[in-house]
Parts: structure tokens; sequence; C-alpha cells
């Protein structure tokens, strides 16, 4: 069974709702996911999972902190990650361009990205929604 980490931070709970549903596809396809905020990702384990799954709120077109953080320290795992898939989603309030900057990362650590990222302008509802799922779906099957 494939693993799968779904890493986000979300502060007003709208790039939550993307991880959820990312989780929710990547599990339908039959996979074992780990949902958790991206502060809270235990780097011994980073390594362990097969696919990726990456998500921020565009805060002034650039990724949050929290999650360039977690990039940060990727970096020194970038072997033990070179290859694997991932995908990346952003929620925003316009524009959506900090989305780049999380696919720029995803790359800089040695991970490839796997279909198009999902944008969400607020809240996740509708076809924004039925893309996180997909994107989750899509990751599972880049895996096998």
């Amino acid at each position: 069974m494939a693993k799968v980490l779904v890493a986000y931070y979300s502060k007003s709970g709208n790039t939550k709702k993307m991880a959820e549903l990312v989780a929710e596809g990547a599990r339908s396809a039959g996979a074992q996911v780990t949902l958790v905020q991206a502060d809270k990702v235990d780097f011994a384990r980073l390594a362990g999972y097969d696919g990726y799954a990456l998500g921020s709120p565009d805060y002034f077109s650039y990724m949050a902190g929290q999650l360039k953080i977690l990039f940060d320290e990727a970096l020194a795992h970038k072997g033990e990650l070179s290859g694997k898939p991932a995908v990346c989603f952003v929620s925003h309030g316009g524009g959506g361009a900090g989305i780049e900057s999380v696919q720029q990362l995803t790359k800089a650590v040695g991970l490839h990205q796997v279909g198009k990222g999902v944008l969400s302008k607020g809240a996740p509802t509708g076809a924004a929604a039925d893309a996180c799922r997909e994107l989750g779906k899509e990751l599972v099957k880049a895996i096998h």
C-alpha cells in the first residue's frame, strides 16, 4: 500500500479543507495517508513516504512561512526524497501566484512534481474540490 504525506499550513481553514480533499482522493485510490500541518511533520520519518502533497495559502504571491520551513528542513533529506512524486495545492484570495514558489521548492528538495497544481480562491467548492480529490488520486497513480 502506498504511503502518502499530505502536509499543509492553514490559517483560515481553506487550505486545510483542500488538504482533506487531497487526502480523501489519495485514500480512495488505495493509499495510506498521513495528514499533518507543516510545522508538525516528523522529519525522522519524512523519507518513509512514497508520495507527497504540499499545500499553502498564498501570501503576497508566496507560500506561508510554515511550509517554507518544511522545505528548508527537507533539504537535509534531498537524497532520500529524490525522484519521489509530489503534488501542490494553494488557496488564495486573488491571483494564486504563490503556487509557483511551492512548485519551485518541491523540485529543489528533489521531489518530482506530477500533475498540475490546484488553486482554490477561498474555500474549495465545486470544481476546485473535485480537482483536489483528483490531485490525490493522481499522486497515488504516479507512485505505482
